[in-house]
């Protein structure tokens, strides 16, 4: 009666697809999101399957779920192939560090320095109060970003941070944001002095932004000297 009862209970569990909702409903998840059931019924058989008691469970539950979860993951396609696209992309634009991306403005022919200066920080602090990923491409690869009581980082190594930042934040419901900027020039270049203001910190610090045109005719943030982001 027992055996019957848990086979039952097994069975039961599985007619909606278990590992399908459990991916689908999981915030730690992240993916590849296609078929995602049915690769949590074989990594259990893989990972979970190593004593008498864990086959007698676990076979039964898999056997009887994957049909499920393989039916519940067609269904789901037109919702997880746009997901593991989105996972694709942030990879690449994750690993694409090696490379100026697109500058965040589009140059105009005669602009003078710290005109284009203003659109670029503008532009730059809407991104990162946005919690835009792109707020990344503000930054030239080459860039100098000293961190006060940290060490110089290049451009290229704190993207990375940046982003890993903005992701934190936007779980957390926290922001960052860039005010009251003003404008000096600096030969082909133009210094910024802004106030860095946060939702996690009760004062306000100063950031100092060297801005100007790359080897690409792009303009970016060229060095940055700042507190950085608060530890959480």
């Amino acid at each position: 009666m027992r055996l019957a009862r848990a086979l039952t209970a097994v069975a039961l569990a599985a007619l909606c697809g278990c590992m399908t909702v459990d991916t689908m409903r999981d915030p730690g998840y992240e993916g590849p999101w296609v078929y995602s059931g049915v690769r949590k019924d074989g990594t259990a058989l893989d990972t979970q399957i190593s004593t008498p008691e864990a086959i007698f469970f676990w076979f039964p539950f898999v056997i009887v779920d994957a049909p499920f979860s393989f039916l519940a993951d067609t269904v789901l396609l037109p919702v997880t192939i746009p997901r593991d696209q989105a996972l694709a992309k942030k990879a690449a634009d994750e690993a694409e560090v090696a490379s100026e991306r697109p500058g965040p403005i589009a140059p105009i022919a005669g602009e003078e320095p710290v005109a284009t200066a203003r659109r670029l920080f503008e532009r730059c602090a809407q991104l990162l109060k946005q919690q835009d990923a792109h707020a990344t491409d503000c930054y030239s690869i080459d860039a100098e970003i000293d961190i006060a009581g940290g060490n110089t980082l290049r451009g290229a190594q704190y993207k990375d941070a940046l982003r890993a930042a903005l992701e934190r934040d936007v779980r957390d419901g926290q922001y960052l944001e860039w005010r009251d900027p003003t404008y000096t020039a600096d030969g082909a270049n133009v210094r910024i002095d802004a106030t860095r203001a946060a939702t996690y910190e009760p004062l306000r610090s100063p950031v100092v932004l060297r801005v100007g045109p790359c080897p690409d005719g792009a303009w970016r943030i060229v060095s940055e000297a700042s507190v950085g982001w608060a530890k959480r």
